[in-house]
């Protein structure tokens, strides 16, 4: 009860197949919303500079830039305790535990360079602060950019990491190809 043959004879444990398939799906997802999250910042940085129009467009307003900052400091924040709570699932699968903890590593040294920071800690960040620290096509990087993106790629790699588990978990319900005699 429970069990299958596969088309090559093997016999599955369906109840387990599947409890590993739902397993990597939620993390996967997991992995997903954090990346997604992540990746909003970039989106968040088209407004270095900017003030919504009554009109609903954006016009310039230089060197107000202290809230949406410390908007993405807050983000991040939220990013690194979802990597946290991810830890611990992460576990059961062999080494994403290691990769979600670079991430988590990777989210704190980003959140320490942008409160190290003094020109970010106030209202008026400039424009070209701001693009230092959350902007990571800005030339300088030099106030949190490189740190971003030092996040984003460990974040990719653990979007792999994490896809690469749930496609191996389907593969237990598949029988691989027919092994062919011909020509022997």
């Amino acid at each position: 009860e429970g069990q299958a043959a596969k088309a090559d004879g093997t016999v599955i444990d369906l109840v387990k197949v599947s409890t590993e398939i739902k397993d990597a799906i939620e993390f996967a997802a997991s992995v997903k919303e954090v990346e997604t999250l992540i990746k909003s910042v970039d989106e968040l940085a088209k407004a270095i500079g900017k003030k919504i129009k009554d009109d609903g467009s954006l016009e310039d307003e230089t060197n107000h830039n202290g809230s949406l900052v410390t908007g993405v400091y807050q983000l991040i924040s939220d990013v690194k305790s979802k990597l946290t709570k991810l830890e611990t699932v992460a576990s059961k699968f062999a080494g994403l535990k290691e990769k979600v903890s670079a991430a988590k590593v990777s989210s704190g040294t980003f959140l320490d360079k942008l409160k190290g920071e003094s020109d970010l800690r106030k209202e008026g960040v400039t424009d070209a602060h701001a693009k230092s620290a959350i902007l990571v096509t800005d030339v300088t990087k030099d106030k949190g950019a490189n740190e971003l993106i030092a996040l984003n790629t460990v974040i990719t790699n653990l979007v792999i990491a994490a896809k690469d588990e749930l496609d191996s978990a389907i593969s237990k319900l598949t029988a691989g190809p027919a092994k062919s005699n011909a020509g022997n």
